[in-house]
């Protein structure tokens, strides 16, 4: 038993030296450690990327919530228009209405030379809706203006936030493919 014992000493004594002394053994240690260091690199690089993927998905979520408060003062602007549009017509249909009391007004003029104080109570009236609609339409003309500016506006903002929503989106599917690609 004690040469046994002899011999597998001798063969361990030979393996720990071939293992610590062997330069193929030492190439092979140096390389597991290079490996290590890489793979520690790799893992500390994918954790910053998710931190970038959570920071990307929180500024998409707020730009999302950014967005549908744009679209929903958009709505507004919009039914704000339609209303205008609606003032519009009733002042059109106002505007026509007046000009064909007017028009009324001029031919019962001549025949009603003993109604001239009739008439010109009538004309006094006809000359204040025409001023209140010329002031109706002055301001119905700034508000439409205001409306269209703001519009404008909005939409412009809507055009960034989406451009700006799509470049989020690319980016975020982009650190998907790279990370997918890291797993396979």
């Amino acid at each position: 038993m004690s040469s046994k014992y002899q011999q597998y000493r001798a063969k361990h004594r030979s393996m720990s030296d071939i293992y610590h002394q062997d330069p193929d053994f030492q190439v092979f240690r140096e390389g597991l450690k290079q490996r290590e260091g890489q793979l520690e690199r790799k893992i500390e690089e994918l954790r910053e990327r998710d931190e970038e993927f959570v920071k990307v998905v929180t500024r998409n979520n707020e730009l999302e919530t950014s967005l549908k408060v744009k679209e929903d003062e958009l709505e507004l602007t919009t039914g704000v228009m339609a209303e205008n549009a609606d003032l519009q017509a009733k002042v059109a249909a106002l505007t026509a209405e007046l000009s064909t009391k007017a028009t009324k007004i001029e031919g019962l003029k001549g025949e009603l030379n003993v109604s001239a104080h009739k008439l010109a109570t009538a004309i006094s009236e006809s000359v204040s809706l025409e001023d209140a609609l010329y002031i109706s339409r002055s301001e119905l003309i700034g508000e439409s203006e205001a409306s269209g500016r703001r519009a404008v506006g909005l939409e412009g903002r809507v055009k960034e936030l989406e451009a700006e929503l799509t470049a989020l989106n690319r980016q975020m599917a982009s650190l998907r493919a790279e990370d997918a690609s890291r797993r396979s």
